[in-house]
Order: C-alpha cells, then sequence, then structure tokens
C-alpha cells in the first residue's frame, strides 16, 4: 500500500481534491513513499536447550538461595524448564531488526517485536520450533525510570467510630476470619508477595503504604510491558489490589498481610489486549519464583483481544492450550500458592473463566459479597475437561480499597480484589507456620473452606475460615463455660504465651489464675497479666513447655473457684 504525501500544503485547502487545486493554479509535488512495516509481537518456541551453559548441577546461578531453599522444603527438584533459554539461541534472534522482548525459561520460548520478513525469517532458524502472532506492538508512553517521589508519612488521619483495630476493613477481613490470626500475632510477617498488575499509581506516596515501605517491605520489581523498572504508574488498578493486602493505617484501614513483603511486577499493557500480555504474565512469574517468592497474586485474566483473531476459545481453557495458561501450570509447581482472578463474566457472554484461571494448581479466586453469596459478576466453570473451578472464593463486591489520593478510600466489585483478598489472608496464614509448605497451607485452606464437602462451578470449595485453616495446621483454641463467644484465645509459640481478647466484663484484675490438667493438677510456673481496655486482654505467659492436651483455666478469689475456659492444643 502506497501513501500520497503533499509537502508545505496549506491545511485549509488540503480537504480539496488535488485534481481542482491544479485547476486554479496551485501547484504541489507529489512524493511517493512506502509504508513502513508496522512492527508487532511474536512467540518464538525453540526446540531444545542443548549447548546450554547452564546446569541443573548449579542452580544457583539463576535461582536465589531463598527460591532453593522453598524448593527444598517441598523436596522439588530442579529440572531442565528451570534452565535460563540459552543464551545463544536468544542472541541468534537478533536478525532482519528482531528485538527480543522477554524470554521464557519454563516454556522455552521467547517474546519477540519484529516486522513480517523479520518473523519470516525466525521460522528458518534450525533451534526454532514455532513463531506465533500474539499481538500489535505498542511504544512505550511512560518515561523509563520515574524516581519514586518522596515519602511524607501520615500520622493524623480520620478514624471511624467503633471501626475496631482495622477500621474500614474490618468487616471484609472478618469474612475470612483474619483477626483471628491478627490476635495470635500472625501478619503475614516473613512471607514474601509478588505481585502483578497494570501499574501501581501513587503506591509510592499514598500513607497506606507508610509502614511497608519505611520498613524496607515494598520494592518495585520491573516493569515486563516498557522493560524499565518505573512501576508506579500506569493504572491505580494495581494500588487497589496492593492496598487489600498491604495498607496499614491502624483504626483507619488495614490490609490483610500488613507486615508481609512485596514485591511489584508491572505485567499488564493498559494499552491494548492482546496475547503479548501472558507472555509477560509468565516472564513476572519467572522473576518471582527466582527471587523467592512464596505467594504470587495476579489480578488479571484474558479471555478476548483488540485482534478477534486472537480469541480465546472455551474449549482451549484446559490448562495446556493457552500460553498463560501453559506457563501459570508450571508456576504452580515451584512451590509457590498462585492466586489469580477468576474472571468478571458471570453475566457476560463468555460467562466462565478465563485465563490463566483454568491452570491446575493456581488458584482461581471467585468472589462472594457480604453474605458470602457469589458476586452475579463472578465468573463460572468448570474446565472443559471437567475440573471444578473457581477453586476458591473471597470478599469481592463493594471491597473498601485505598483510593488515588491521600486518606481516600472507594469501593471496587471483582475478581481482582477477591484474589489479593485471599492472598492476604494465606500469607498471614502461612507467616504462622514458614515451615510448612505451599501445599500444606493449601490442604488445610482447602478443608476449611465452606464448601469442601460439596464443591460446585459457581463458589467452587466456598470461602474459607483461615482461623479453622490455622487450627488444623497446628493453632491452639479455646471455649467458655457457657458456650459464647467471649473470649478469644490465642497462642504464640515463640514466646509461649496465651492470649484472651475479653469482650466480656469480667472480674480478672485482682485475682489469681491457675492452669490445670484434666486431672485437676495445677501447672506451674505460669504469669497472668491483664490489662483493662475497651477490648481487655488477658495474657499468660511460661507456657513453653506445656505438652499437647486439654487443659482448664481456673479463675480463683480467696475460697472461690471459676472455670474461666477450657483449653485444647495439639
Amino acid at each position: 500500500m502506497q501513501k500520497i504525501l503533499i509537502r508545505n500544503y496549506n491545511p485549509y485547502l488540503f480537504s480539496f481534491p488535488v485534481a481542482i487545486l491544479m485547476m486554479v493554479g496551485l501547484v504541489f509535488p507529489l512524493v511517493l513513499f512506502s509504508q513502513a512495516p508496522k512492527p508487532n509481537k511474536y512467540w518464538v518456541e525453540f526446540t531444545d536447550k542443548n549447548n546450554s551453559p547452564w546446569c541443573t548441577c548449579r542452580p544457583a546461578e539463576f535461582l536465589s538461595a531463598r527460591a532453593l531453599e522453598r524448593r527444598a522444603r517441598a523436596g522439588i527438584a530442579v529440572v531442565e524448564n528451570d534452565l535460563p533459554v540459552n543464551p545463544g539461541y536468544v542472541n541468534a534472534l537478533k536478525i532482519n531488526g528482531v528485538r527480543v522482548h522477554s524470554t521464557s525459561r519454563w516454556l522455552n520460548a521467547a517474546a519477540v517485536v519484529a516486522d513480517s520478513a523479520g518473523a519470516a525469517s525466525l521460522k528458518k532458524l534450525p533451534f526454532v520450533k514455532k513463531v506465533e502472532y500474539i499481538g500489535r506492538h505498542i511504544p512505550a508512553k511512560n518515561p523509563p525510570n520515574r524516581p519514586s517521589k518522596k515519602r511524607a508519612p501520615v500520622k493524623a488521619y480520620p478514624k471511624p467510630e467503633g471501626g475496631g483495630a482495622l477500621g474500614y476493613a474490618g468487616l471484609q477481613n472478618s469474612l475470612l476470619e483474619l483477626p483471628a490470626l491478627y490476635a495470635a500475632g500472625h501478619r503475614g510477617d516473613g512471607i514474601w508477595v509478588a505481585v502483578m498488575d497494570g501499574g501501581f499509581t501513587n503506591v509510592d506516596t499514598l500513607p497506606f503504604f507508610d509502614s511497608v515501605a519505611l520498613q524496607g517491605r515494598l520494592f518495585p520489581g520491573w516493569d515486563f510491558v516498557e522493560r524499565d523498572g518505573a512501576v508506579y504508574e500506569g493504572a491505580q488498578h494495581g494500588t487497589s489490589v496492593l492496598s487489600v493486602m498491604a495498607a496499614n493505617m491502624p483504626g483507619y484501614f488495614v490490609g490483610g498481610a500488613p507486615d508481609a513483603t512485596y514485591f511489584l511486577l508491572k505485567t499488564e499493557d493498559t494499552a491494548g489486549e492482546y496475547p503479548i500480555e501472558e507472555s509477560n504474565w509468565i516472564a513476572g512469574a519467572e522473576w518471582a519464583d527466582s527471587i523467592g517468592a512464596d505467594i504470587i497474586n495476579a489480578s488479571l485474566g484474558y479471555t478476548h483481544f483488540n485482534d478477534t483473531t486472537l480469541n480465546h476459545r472455551y474449549a482451549k481453557l484446559d490448562g495446556r492450550s493457552a500460553i498463560g495458561s501453559k506457563g501459570a501450570t508450571i508456576a504452580a509447581t515451584k512451590g509457590m500458592i498462585i492466586c489469580n482472578s477468576a474472571g468478571n463474566e458471570g453475566e457476560g457472554s463468555w460467562r466462565y473463566i478465563g485465563v490463566p484461571a483454568d491452570a491446575p494448581g493456581l488458584i482461581a479466586v471467585g468472589a462472594v459479597d457480604y453474605e458470602g453469596k457469589r458476586a452475579s459478576f463472578s465468573s463460572f466453570g468448570p474446565t472443559p475437561d471437567g475440573r471444578i473451578k473457581p477453586d476458591l472464593v473471597a470478599p469481592g463486591d463493594q471491597v473498601v480499597t485505598a483510593g488515588g489520593l491521600g486518606v481516600q478510600l472507594g469501593l471496587s466489585s471483582g475478581t481482582s480484589l477477591a484474589s489479593p483478598m485471599l492472598a492476604g489472608g494465606l500469607a498471614a496464614l502461612w507467616s504462622a507456620f514458614p515451615e510448612k509448605t505451599a501445599g500444606e497451607i493449601l490442604d488445610a485452606v482447602f478443608a476449611a473452606a465452606d464448601q469442601s464437602e460439596s464443591p460446585d462451578n459457581e463458589r467452587g470449595f466456598g470461602m474459607p475460615n483461615l482461623a479453622d485453616a490455622w487450627l488444623q495446621l497446628g493453632g491452639y483454641y479455646s471455649y467458655t463455660t457457657t458456650g459464647k463467644p467471649g473470649h478469644f484465645f490465642a497462642f504464640d509459640r515463640d514466646k509461649g504465651e496465651l492470649t484472651f481478647l475479653v469482650f466480656s466484663d469480667l472480674p480478672v484484675s485482682g485475682n489469681h489464675l491457675e492452669l490445670r490438667d484434666v486431672l485437676g493438677q495445677k501447672f506451674e510456673g505460669i504469669v497472668s497479666r491483664f490489662s483493662k481496655n475497651e477490648i481487655s486482654t488477658l495474657k499468660i505467659s511460661g507456657l513453653d513447655n506445656i505438652p499437647p492436651g486439654a487443659y482448664q483455666l481456673v479463675l480463683r478469689d480467696g475460697q472461690k473457684a471459676e472455670r474461666l475456659a477450657g483449653l485444647v492444643w495439639r
């Protein structure tokens, strides 16, 4: 196709036919130019990893010590798909103007930018198995490596009346029974969470993230779209997603795992929808795996594209067909927990989950409302090969999230919020048992879900009670003599301490507490402390050496003895 360019034209006359202009004596030189071929993005798969400088016998060259430790704990071997792509193959792709956008060690492939001629030349290389068009190339629109802005911590902020320690996040966090974990001191400490999204606008300035940033637990990872280190741009979506996990403004808004460590990865191209974003998803997941992340949250999904010839078909959502699904299936075998939004097509013509939510082993998270019912927009399963999807559900309808400025809050709906709600809860749970594997954590979570015995393709295995999962993994609990939830009990294994949150007006102060076994024998060496407040706290320490079993906590006041609670731990 040719384009006619008229140089030195009058913009007011340009709309008239050239023939008319020439009739009145206005002659313009006409110059013909061939339109330059437009670059696109292609997925290039290699035949093998032969003659690679990498070796599974030297994994420390491409996986961090933390990543290797996580795998060793789960008995996961380093295998060939962990090896980086042969660098000789990658360098050989750079012919005829071809540029490498990213590589995938798991799928032994590369995403490249090339025109049609360059892509055709790649097919002739002996080590190239397949070259597949995956979308239009969209030039970078943001300046590279925008420096982080100066953070000015906010100390005074409004708090809702009667909102409690979690503020406006109290209700949504309580639906997953997270307050029980918080009372036990488990808020995600030591757990690394990678968050993949379309950008994290203003996270470097918003006060919701002062705590995680100033304590050195917030890291801008990489922008896999524009190939630079700038992630605090592009989209507010990632900011909202991060807020329900990492925010920490006590009494105002507290996320699911405010003590976890977060890595921010930009994989979604907000300028267009093409399968190249699936390759970005894989690149981000491989990066997260290599540094030693424990949990990945990706509030992303793909079904339809700007180029409709690339649209997915439901029949291919089997975890083995789409590029993103194949990568996610492998990601789920590396000892991490992968949470991905199920999709918001429940009311649409598509109806079903998207890519990569179809991947086996990945936790596709559906959304429920505040009554625990499936949100109308939440996508359905099953996969075409008959697997239950979504896997689990979490609050995702009218969820409170951080706003775009200052201490603003907003309400958002979507499985994009349900996924980080669950991911934050899992980070808090895993921090209670850091020695456990991802599989052990998930086994307990699925068993504690409200449809564990009768899963369906609307809510999967249901919404998990993370306090119950904590108990199943080895947590501790109590019951009162009346059977009413008057007290909550937590046990800190490091400090050997029981903590009761006392909601009723018990006459504890000035009295003496005893711990007795089932035979009535007194356990010596305990120390009790009682703090009177709106919600009083009773702490009992000196329990480091108590064996598993059943005990009674007895309140003695002079000659009167009253059984306060029965304690069971295992």
